[in-house]
């Protein structure tokens, strides 16, 4: 089963106050849809995300972002996990986001949960696809440069690479405090991220589900009608739920 494509949206250009940024979203969706913000994997742009979007938009007012040092957001000096996730507080809070539910892929996952930690009023709902607060126990090597014109800093990747082989054991004990209900997408098959460290990411949340494919790293561009019917489907069935305010007795697993 496939998603038609949406058409190439207008791209809208954001501003930062105190960032020295400027940010480039897209976004679809009924203008009081309940809010979703899309977050990209390293490397990507906002484009990743289109194959899912049509999906998605029907239901949710979509915010897909250009994260720093990516695609026509404007590149930087300096480059953390942590400087990203700020910039997108501030964007939230410059377009009067808040209660959305965040779906970010891989290293955008890692930036959706840091926004969760540090400002979890702007959060109804997280979903976390194949990503995981930096670990020690990744071995990821910086890519060599392609000879061909590409749509991020290379800086950028070097950075945030060499930061997601360093733990963060502040982050790993946060999980473990995260108000709102959350859904741990694992890509199984080729993907560099261990399932194991994914279910422990989801035994650590309080309120969490875990689904696991086996299609690889790119769950969302790989099968993007189950991945947009899952989340759909979770959504309906965990965020609108008030009893999520109480942590159910145990993690669900729902494939």
């Amino acid at each position: 089963m496939t998603i038609e494509l949406m058409p190439v949206p207008t791209r809208t250009r954001l501003p930062l106050p105190g960032r020295g940024a400027t940010y480039v979203y897209d976004v679809h969706g009924p203008e009081h849809g309940v809010p979703m913000v899309l977050l990209h994997e390293l490397g990507g742009t906002a484009k990743r995300w289109r194959s899912v979007i049509p999906r998605l938009a029907a239901a949710h007012r979509t915010y897909a972002f250009d994260l720093r040092g990516h695609g026509e957001t404007d590149w930087a000096s300096e480059y953390s996990l942590r400087l990203i996730a700020d910039d997108i507080i501030v964007a939230m809070d410059e377009l009067g986001i808040s209660g959305a539910v965040l779906v970010g892929h891989s290293a955008g996952s890692v930036v959706a949960l840091l926004v969760a930690m540090h400002r979890p009023d702007l959060v109804a709902g997280l979903v976390i696809e194949d990503g995981a607060p930096p670990s020690s126990e990744r071995d990821r090597k910086r890519p060599g440069r392609l000879g061909k014109p590409v749509a991020h800093d290379w800086e950028c990747v070097a950075a945030l690479m060499v930061e997601a082989t360093i733990r963060d054991e502040w982050m790993w004990e946060q999980l473990s405090v995260l108000p709102m209900p959350t859904l741990v997408v694992a890509g199984g098959g080729n993907s560099h991220i261990p399932r194991a460290e994914l279910e422990d990411v989801a035994r650590r949340i309080p309120i969490s589900d875990l689904v696991c494919f086996d299609v690889g790293h790119f769950v969302h561009r790989n099968q993007p009608a189950e991945f947009a019917e899952t989340v759909l489907s979770w959504i309906a069935s965990r965020v609108g739920s008030p009893s999520l305010r109480t942590p159910p007795a145990r993690r669900q697993e729902l494939l």
